[in-house]
């Protein structure tokens, strides 16, 4: 006997075709700014495919056949392979989620697709965090996150004819309703130490400003560059502007033509002895994919995170990949490195012999002509202030011998020009010198009372070595330019360069972009810098006894499923029976002396069906139950009879009303 039951499998619902545009342009939305970061052809693939798929639902070509599917899928596989030689990491996992997702619209066919589909733009809109947290990525994700949803509602309800405003108005309240959970979890959830993921130095490649060496027009292409470097809060006042030197990397090496950084300037941390009335602030940092961190000359209280190098160069312990937020103590009057040691002095003094004859040969006649090195240095100072030499942003391609063609035939350069040619006259006349890049100046932004230091604002300048004195700054800059190291570089260069600080806008622009930087400055603060430092410090000023993660997972879940029985609260009020109205109740009185009289109305049954009823089964008549009942039906349906004195007039009506004894 066979007891197996028959199956009937279900056909499987079509996707529609508005279904299919929806999530289309859901798709494509959700995708928009990875078109900046995907390859070329992936782009091209996603239009193909969707183009493709909205023909077919127009009947303009046929269903794209499986097995030519099957064999793109394997090819465009391999070729998001063959492009990173990975198929691990940010930029190589997008690009291939991006082209299984772009081949699945071809094969979409059932509105459980079409599901898969909404949840895939769900997936990509998140990974727009993998490349972005700034307040402009976050508002386009809400924007296309409402879009999503409320294409999502429209799949579920299958009703083509819901207004699109309609949809939008509902799923912003779905988001609305989230908002109090993301806040919770956002201030609960225990971070742990560290991002999440790591960006490789290669994904923010082209983000850093200043790299580890240094060459004429280097720090000149940076000055069109207004991009934020990192921004500053000092406790007390902002230094005066030729005081704000951001020290970078430092720089002993050279080959006669570009400077880069020594071997021996990457480990050692220095004890730092903590002088008298320091300059306190903070700093918040941009990723740069580098490991060095910025801070005034010179440290003299450094980051748990960072190392101090023998050069007083600041280094984090990896590279900056991630927005960083730290706090630094310097000291503007210093005394650096008196005692030096040998080997490092030696390398400070090097120099190709074969080239740049003529810097080598005016610095030697200097050390010839003078025994003190400070008078060396104010000789070279004193050349770059007399004598003709331009700061410009655009000098003249330099050859081989790049000193020698600045120094005695286009005397026009920027900062790096001036502090490389200087650096190499010092070691010529047998003082130890090196270059210093970082940046010098800022912007103060007068809405946060911060200071704002960008990209354009990068400089190179040089320190010398004395005997007895240590190394000394000396900013030849200061010397063809005063107004760049006191005013800053709009002053120096207004005729060849164009302001990009906010200082030189009208007034009200100025005003709103302040305050538009200000708010970026806040969010950096508040919320992407919102570590489990921070979160530990915030929980404990609540004050609410939180101080393990045991205690945060217990607030987590306790305040969830308080927020969760508010919904459910506030829900039911919504939709409990409403009280009836006056006259209802009134009437409730009638009904109940009638149903003791044998008289009982049936649910749905109109008061007229219900006297009808009742005269026709019972042979039931009174002319009082009549006038009762008729009174009923004007308060109810018609205008201006729920008056407070005609409620009375009924309640008294219903309250003096007997029964008639029925016929026996």
């Amino acid at each position: 006997m066979n007891h197996n039951l028959p199956i009937n499998q279900i056909a499987a619902e079509t996707a529609n075709q508005n279904a299919v545009i929806s999530v289309s342009i859901s798709f494509i939305l959700a995708m928009l700014p990875h078109f900046l970061h995907l390859p070329l052809w992936v782009s091209g693939l996603v239009l193909f495919t969707l183009i493709w798929r909205i023909a077919q639902t127009y009947d303009v070509v046929k269903a794209f056949p499986k097995w030519l599917l099957i064999i793109m899928v394997i090819i465009g596989g391999i070729s998001v392979f063959a492009q990173f030689w990975t198929v691990v990491g940010r930029d190589p996992g997008l690009a291939l989620l991006t082209v299984m997702t772009a081949f699945k619209f071809l094969e979409t066919r059932t509105h459980r697709d079409i599901l898969i589909l909404i949840f895939l733009c769900y997936f990509l809109l998140t990974t727009h965090f993998l490349f972005g947290q700034s307040i402009a990525i976050a508002l386009y994700m809400i924007a296309i996150l409402i879009v999503i949803t409320s294409t999502l509602i429209t799949i579920n309800q299958r009703d083509d004819s819901i207004p699109v405003l309609t949809r939008f108005k509902v799923a912003s309240k779905l988001l609305g309703l989230s908002i109090p959970l993301m806040i919770i979890l956002f201030i609960l959830v225990p971070r742990i130490p560290g991002p999440l993921w790591g960006l490789s130095g290669e994904q923010r490649g082209g983000i850093t400003g200043l790299s580890e060496s240094m060459t004429p027009g280097s720090i000149s292409n940076l000055i069109t560059n207004n991009e934020v470097a990192f921004r500053v809060q000092f406790e007390g006042e902002i230094p005066p502007q030729e005081k704000l030197y951001w020290r970078g990397p430092v720089m002993a090496k050279f080959d006669g033509r570009s400077w880069s950084r020594t071997e021996s300037g990457i480990t050692l941390r220095r004890e730092l002895k903590i002088l008298p009335n320091p300059t306190r602030y903070t700093v918040t940092l941009e990723p740069h994919g580098k490991p060095w961190l910025f801070g005034l000359d010179i440290p003299a209280l450094i980051p748990q995170s960072a190392i101090l190098t023998d050069e007083y160069q600041l280094l984090s312990k990896k590279p900056v990949n991630d927005l960083q937020r730290y706090s630094m103590s310097s000291q503007l009057n210093y005394q650096l490195a008196p005692d030096e040691n040998l080997e490092y002095l030696m390398i400070s003094s090097e120099y190709p012999e074969q080239r740049n004859p003529q810097t080598l040969a005016l610095g030697k006649q200097w050390a010839r002509e003078l025994t003190d090195g400070v008078d060396i240095a104010n000789k070279a100072l004193q050349m770059f202030r007399n004598q003709e030499y331009i700061y410009t942003l655009q000098p003249p391609l330099l050859g081989q011998h790049s000193s020698d063609d600045f120094l005695f035939q286009t005397r026009r350069g920027f900062c790096e020009h001036y502090a490389s040619s200087f650096t190499l006259l010092m070691r010529a006349a047998g003082i130890p010198a090196r270059v210093v890049t970082g940046y010098q100046g800022g912007e103060l932004n007068e809405v946060g009372n911060y200071l704002i230091v960008r990209q354009s604002d990068a400089h190179a300048w040089a320190e010398i070595w004395l005997e007895g004195k240590g190394w000394i700054r000396v900013d030849p800059t200061a010397a063809v330019s005063p107004d760049r190291i006191e005013n800053g570089l709009d002053q120096a260069l207004s005729d060849d360069l164009s302001s990009f600080k906010f200082s030189a806008r009208s007034p009200l622009l100025r005003s709103l972009l302040f305050k538009w930087d200000s708010l970026k400055y806040n969010w950096n603060d508040l919320i992407l810098n919102y570590d489990h430092r921070k979160q530990a410090r915030f929980l404990r000023d609540l004050d609410l006894g939180i101080q393990s993660w045991g205690d945060m997972v217990i607030a987590l879940v306790i305040a969830l499923a308080s927020i969760t029985s508010g919904y459910w609260l506030f829900s039911w009020y919504r939709e409990r029976p409403l009280s009836p109205p006056e006259y209802e109740k009134i009437m409730n009185q009638l009904l109940k002396k009638l149903k003791r009289a044998g008289f009982t109305r049936k649910p749905s049954e109109h008061v007229y069906e219900f006297l009808q009823r009742m005269q026709t089964e019972k042979q039931y008549s009174d002319s009082h139950l009549e006038q009762i009942f008729n009174a009923y039906s004007r308060i109810k349906y018609a205008n201006g009879y729920q008056k407070q004195n005609i409620l009375d007039r009924f309640r008294k009506m219903v309250s003096e009303w007997v029964p008639v004894k029925l016929p026996k």
